[in-house]
């Protein structure tokens, strides 16, 4: 039978893609590596073409007639791709694979996580904000970034999972209904439905003699009997809800799908090919959610909301309680939220995870601070279609006091800038800057931090970055010498660090860096940042790195 296999260049064993795919382990496809596709038993493979997201494959020569093969490398891109099979005779099949990132880095629930959080850490920090507006719900004539596509898709395999779940034990209710029928078919008929059945109708009487009737009765019967049935119903408040927001879900993203497919390729060769990947992906997942919706209990549903309300039922059953986080999910990547960050594919991550650390320690500096004196309208841009924008580019906050949070702020030439503070070779640019005089301790401190999301090997090529910063960093005292200003510098990375000696000094690289002696001896190291931390957990973190700093109490 024709199959088509994928098994890495340097050999290993190989899984079936195609036409029923194998279970592939976690890991076995991954970014940065290169792969081999092995199309076998065709009597077509001479003309056979395989394309990875619209885009042909490397063929390469077979010394079977039988069989096609093609290199594949990744490159530095984790996530879903489609590929596309095709050969005459069978026309064009589509099938897609999962790109796990390398072992270095996050994993994909860990670029959803980020996604997750930088979305509800707007929407916490948009409410501080002195926007007098809410978030809507984005339309679907407007084109959603990369990120949150991303985001959703993921959402949506989830989200047809759980309502399988729910699928396999529905809960329902006891529904009576009241049937009317004639006295013959009511042979079960109860006497309380019997009297009753009295109040209205024709009533006859019974001719013949002795009665069959009993003598109560006194030989009358009702022409027709009213019977309550009962039977289990699945049509409850809680699967009407779920039922219109999976239709509503599919609608949205049908549509998105349309304006996908609109994207002119004169605009740009890339986008163009990119959108018409995500078209054809978002048709589907509408497929998918839109069967979800009608097939197997949903067909007995009626119509409600697309609006899910809390009740015992998704508070206490863990499978419709896990619906409802999702749902949580899906409201906030449909949110009108916009932004460059959010433009980038999964190949980017790192981009992301810069803007995710400081969205992270802005929120956590304003609950470790407080609110007052928090000013935020340098972070969110308010749009003219009625969407919010987080704005790109140098960000500083205030957040109280004389502290500010800056990001990716420009310190140019310290002779050239106003406040004869900046750098002495040449414009730098540190992702995270948390900088003022009311840290702590006295007089003001500088502390810059570098948002690294390669781990392991990667931190050792970050520590120039750092190294640069606190070196280069200077102001212009008055007898016009000038004096270094980063009081520590530190890597946020989401590597997490094994075994620690008690002194660091016995510790090996890269886990020195992390060590409370280093960091605080030094004033120079990392700390671990990584997606899903708690609040708690992440004032912790700010509250160290300030004490680390000689900043603290």
């Amino acid at each position: 039978m024709t199959a088509l296999y994928i098994q890495a260049e340097g050999g290993g064993p190989a899984w079936q893609v195609w036409p029923v795919p194998d279970a592939v382990p976690a890991g076995a496809v991954r970014e940065g590596a290169s792969y081999l596709f092995e199309l076998r038993d065709s009597d077509d493979a001479s003309v056979a073409d395989l394309l990875i997201d619209d885009e042909p494959v490397e063929a390469l020569r077979s010394r079977l007639p039988t069989v096609a093969r093609w290199r594949w490398q990744p490159g530095f891109h984790a996530g879903m791709v489609e590929a596309m099979l095709r050969m005459s005779g069978i026309g064009t099949r589509r099938f897609e694979v999962t790109i796990d990132p390398d072992l270095r880095k996050l994993t994909r629930d860990d670029f959803d996580t980020m996604v997750r959080e930088v979305l509800q850490d707007t929407f916490a920090l948009f409410s501080l904000s002195a926007f007098r507006k809410g978030i809507a719900r984005q339309p679907s004539n407007r084109l959603p970034p990369l990120a949150r596509l991303e985001f959703l898709r993921s959402r949506s395999d989830e989200i047809v999972a759980a309502v399988n779940a729910i699928a396999r034990s529905p809960r329902h209710y006891l529904h009576a209904k009241d049937v009317t029928v004639p006295a013959h078919r009511a042979a079960r008929a109860t006497g309380l439905e019997i009297i009753k059945s009295f109040r209205s109708g024709v009533i006859r009487t019974e001719a013949i003699s002795p009665s069959r009737l009993p003598a109560a009765l006194k030989c009358r019967l009702p022409a027709r009997i009213t019977l309550r049935h009962c039977h289990n119903s699945l049509d409850i408040p809680e699967h009407r809800q779920i039922k219109a927001c999976l239709q509503s879900w599919g609608e949205w993203l049908s549509g998105v799908a349309e304006s996908l497919a609109k994207v002119e390729l004169a605009d740009n060769r890339e986008i163009a090919t990119r959108a018409g990947s995500w078209a054809t992906r978002a048709q589907r997942i509408s497929r998918r959610l839109n069967h979800a919706s009608a097939a197997g209990f949903m067909a007995e549903v009626g119509e409600g909301p697309a609006l899910l309300r809390m009740s015992p039922i998704f508070r206490n059953d863990p499978v419709y309680r896990r619906f409802y986080r999702l749902w949580q999910d899906m409201n906030l990547g449909l949110a009108a939220l916009f932004g460059d960050f959010l433009q980038m594919p999964l190949a980017r991550t790192y981009e992301l995870y810069e803007l995710w650390c400081f969205l992270r320690l802005l929120r956590a500096a304003v609950e470790e601070y407080g609110a007052t004196g928090v000013n935020l309208s340098n972070l969110f841009l308010n749009e003219a279609s009625g969407g919010v924008a987080i704005a790109a580019g140098a960000i500083t906050v205030p957040i109280g006091g004389d502290r500010v949070l800056c990001f990716q702020r420009q310190y140019r030439e310290y002779w050239v800038e106003d406040g004869r503070e900046g750098s002495f070779s040449r414009t730098m640019a540190p992702d995270i800057v948390l900088a003022g005089g009311d840290l702590g301790g006295p007089g003001r401190h500088v502390i810059v931090l570098d948002a690294k999301y390669r781990i392991n090997d990667g931190l050792n090529d970050a520590l120039s970055s750092i190294h640069t910063y606190r070196d280069a960093l200077v102001h212009e005292v008055e007898s016009g010498r000038p004096e270094g200003i980063v009081t520590a510098a530190y890597l946020l990375t989401p590597h997490v660090p094994t075994g620690l000696q008690m002194d660091f000094k016995d510790t090996p690289m890269p886990g020195r860096l992390f060590h409370p002696q280093y960091r605080e001896k030094f004033r120079f190291g990392a700390v671990t940042l990584r997606p899903g931390m708690s609040g708690e957990d992440l004032r912790t973190c700010l509250r160290t790195i300030v004490a680390d700093a000689g900043a603290g109490a």
